[in-house]
C-alpha cells in the first residue's frame, strides 16, 4: 500500500489539507467505506463554508482531495461505475467563485492527487499497482456530460 499520508486508503476529516488556503471553506466526508475488500475509501463529500453551510458535492467521492494553489478550486476524485469498465474514478472540480462542479471524461483506476496549480493537476493513477504518474492540464481535458 502507499506509505504517503493521506492516500486513497487512509484519509480523514481531521486532515489539514481539507481546509482551503484562505480558511473560508473545507471539505467534509460522510461515512467512508472501502469500495471493496482492501480497496480505497469512498463516501459522500460536502463543501462546508465558514458560516457552516453544507453543500453535497458527490455521493461517492474518494480522497485525498487537493486545493488549487490560489484556493478558489478543489479537485475531487469521484467514484463512478462505467459499463464495461467497472468502478473507476474521474476528476471533478468545484469552482468556489462560480459554485459550479465540472467532471472530466477521462477515467482512472485509483487517483492519488498531490498538487493543483492553475489548470495543472499532478499525482498518481493506481499508486499500488502499475503506477502511472499524472501531469494533467484540465483546460485540455474533455468535460463529461
Amino acid at each position: 500500500m502507499n506509505d504517503n499520508y493521506p492516500n486513497p486508503w487512509d484519509f480523514s476529516n481531521a486532515d489539514k489539507n481539507l481546509i482551503s488556503n484562505d480558511g473560508q471553506f473545507r471539505i467534509e466526508f460522510g461515512n467512508l467505506n472501502e469500495i471493496g475488500m482492501g480497496a480505497p475509501l469512498g463516501g459522500q463529500c460536502f463543501l462546508v463554508t465558514n458560516t457552516n453551510d453544507k453543500v453535497l458535492l458527490s455521493q461517492w467521492c474518494g480522497g485525498p482531495i487537493v486545493w488549487e494553489v490560489k484556493g478558489n478550486k478543489v479537485a475531487l476524485p469521484v467514484w463512478t461505475r462505467k459499463f464495461l469498465k467497472g468502478t473507476v474514478q474521474q476528476i471533478t472540480i468545484e469552482d468556489l467563485n462560480t459554485r459550479t462542479l465540472t467532471t472530466y471524461s477521462q477515467t482512472f483506476r485509483v487517483l492519488d492527487l498531490r498538487t493543483f496549480d492553475d489548470n495543472n493537476i499532478s499525482g498518481y493513477d493506481s499508486p499500488v499497482y502499475n503506477t502511472k504518474t499524472l501531469n494533467l492540464d484540465i483546460s485540455k481535458m474533455n468535460i463529461a456530460k
